[in-house]
Parts: C-alpha cells; sequence; structure tokens
C-alpha cells in the first residue's frame, strides 16, 4: 500500500506534519525557558524589594 504513488497534496500534508513534529520540542523549550526566566526574575525583584524595606534608615 506504501508502494503506489501518491498525490502532491499527501507530500506538502506530510512535510508540513513533519516540519511541526520537528519544531514542538524547540517551541517547548523557549516556553519553558521563559518561564524559568520570569520566574527567576520575580525572585531577584522581591529580594531587592524586601532587601530595601529591612535596610535600615
Amino acid at each position: 500500500m506504501l508502494s503506489r504513488p501518491r498525490g502532491l497534496f499527501f507530500w506538502l500534508v506530510l512535510i508540513i506534519f513533519l516540519f511541526f513534529i520537528a519544531t514542538a520540542p524547540v517551541a517547548t523549550a523557549h516556553a519553558i525557558l521563559a518561564v524559568w526566566r520570569a520566574v527567576v526574575s520575580l525572585f531577584t525583584g522581591l529580594k531587592t524589594f524586601m532587601s530595601v524595606l529591612s535596610s535600615p534608615r
């Protein structure tokens, strides 16, 4: 069944599908890194805020 020739539309859809499978891990990694950086910057800002509040005048 797979040895039969396919149409152009089949190959176009297959290539697009394989492209999405190949790029999905990259997009997921970028999203995870963005969340990580946001959490780190949040806690860095909280640390600075707490140190300003706790410094004597």
